[in-house]
């Protein structure tokens, strides 16, 4: 009988110890962009903003992110048996950046009902693009189940729309914020959820 709960003892501290590592990479996903997002604000303040280096910068960190992320996510896969690291998974998570994308990018900023200005049409679009992209991407992973630490990366930017439409001036600065937050929270939600974790 004791061996059994040893055992038992024994596999709840292993399964701890992968849900821990789980929430650690997923951590260190959303730890990517926030730095490539504040690196890039950095740039903006030093009045390095011309549209040439701006798009330089963006297409080699998305490069860079999308192989982050395949890697990590992959090994979440593995840990946890989420649904992204099939085929199908992948496809799907390419599907909602790419809606999003699209209809952050290019239909809203487009669309001259939409915001007070262009600053705000803009900022609109940005936190659309981040919220639904990575409000699909949630689903797809399988939602509350396996990633509600993801919950304020994609909130925090879809609350904000109502109030990015109404802003006058620095609307896009303030956008970045709050997708910065969103995502410090979700970092915080990860590695909260790894230490509990641990200590079971």
């Amino acid at each position: 009988m004791e061996d059994v709960v040893e055992l038992k003892e024994a596999l709840k501290k292993v399964e701890g110890k992968l849900i821990a590592a789980a929430n650690v990479y997923g951590a260190m996903n959303f730890a990517f962009w926030l730095v490539a997002m504040s690196l890039f604000f950095v740039l903006l303040g030093m009045g390095i903003s011309a549209p040439m280096v701006s798009t330089a910068y963006w297409g080699t960190a998305i490069v860079i992110g999308i192989y982050v992320s395949v890697e990590l996510w992959k090994r979440i896969e593995r840990l946890g048996g989420t649904g992204e690291g099939t085929i199908f998974g992948a496809l799907g998570i390419g599907l909602c950046w790419a809606t999003g994308a699209i209809l952050g990018w290019w239909i809203i900023p487009s669309m001259t009902n939409i915001g007070v200005n262009g600053d705000a049409r803009l900022a609109v679009g940005f936190l659309t693009f981040i919220g639904l992209s990575l409000l699909g991407q949630w689903l797809v992973m399988g939602g509350e189940k396996w990633h509600r630490e993801m919950i304020p990366s994609f909130l925090f930017p879809l609350l904000a729309i109502p109030l990015a439409i109404n802003m006058e001036k620095g609307a896009m600065v303030w956008a970045g914020f709050v997708v910065t937050s969103g995502f410090a929270l979700t970092i915080l939600l990860y590695l909260y959820s790894a230490f509990k974790a641990i200590e079971r």
